[in-house]
């Protein structure tokens, strides 16, 4: 990028971050409240659970294939750093497939110690994860405004969406969504597929609003 050119907006990143937050942080509660072999809760929240940690997964990849080489290009000064979130993505790694797991046999059984285990795993997942985000947003996202062209960082969630191999794409879509100011949404309504935004005019939101509504009942 040249000087002259204008920073980008990198505050949708900051939004996909406190969704992961968020979504870890009311896990365990919502875990610990499903009663004792209720198979129907366990399931809707272990299919929701997957779905977080899917979005989770993406993003890093998405990071991992399109942010950081780029960075590592432009910023070589800034080496060190961008190998120190290598690694920290390498570590989450370690603690997401270890949720996947749990919250893959909570969904299963539904029993209370499947759900503690999946508790514990969500709990360990964010503590593995919140410090790597901080650190992120504080000192690779300003990189990434100088250094990024807006197209480049648009790819982005085009990426993310483009691996989704499930039968509700509005689900992380939403999460992802809800997360960022009003003003990012509607730039990002205004760029996105035109079959994204339909889905997520066609219904997709509704049907968001309505599985979140249920999911938010047990934090």
């Amino acid at each position: 990028m040249s000087d002259s050119q204008a920073l980008i907006d990198t505050r949708d990143m900051v939004g996909i971050h406190n969704t992961f937050r968020r979504a870890l942080g009311d896990a365990p509660a919502q875990i610990r409240a499903v009663p004792d072999g209720d198979h129907a809760r366990a399931e809707q929240l272990g299919s929701y659970l997957g779905e977080v940690l899917w979005l989770l997964q993406a993003h890093h990849e998405g990071e991992d294939e399109l942010l950081y080489p780029l960075l590592e290009q432009r910023v070589p000064e800034e080496a060190e750093l961008f190998q120190r979130m290598e690694a920290q993505h390498a570590s989450v790694h370690v603690s997401l497939e270890a949720a996947k797991a749990a919250a893959g046999q909570f969904r299963a059984t539904g029993s209370l110690a499947d759900g503690e285990l999946a508790a514990d795993a969500c709990q360990a997942l964010l503590a593995a994860t919140d410090g790597h985000l901080s650190e992120e947003e504080q000192l690779v996202l300003p990189l990434a405004a100088r250094a990024i062209s807006p197209p480049e960082w648009g790819a982005m969630p085009a990426h993310a969406l483009s691996q989704y191999r499930g039968d509700r794409v509005w689900l992380p879509f939403g999460l992802a969504f809800e997360s960022m100011p009003k003003d990012i949404q509607d730039t990002m309504l205004a760029h996105l597929p035109p079959p994204v935004v339909a889905m997520w005019s066609g219904g997709g939101s509704d049907a968001f609003a309505i599985e979140m509504a249920q999911i938010r009942a047990g934090s």
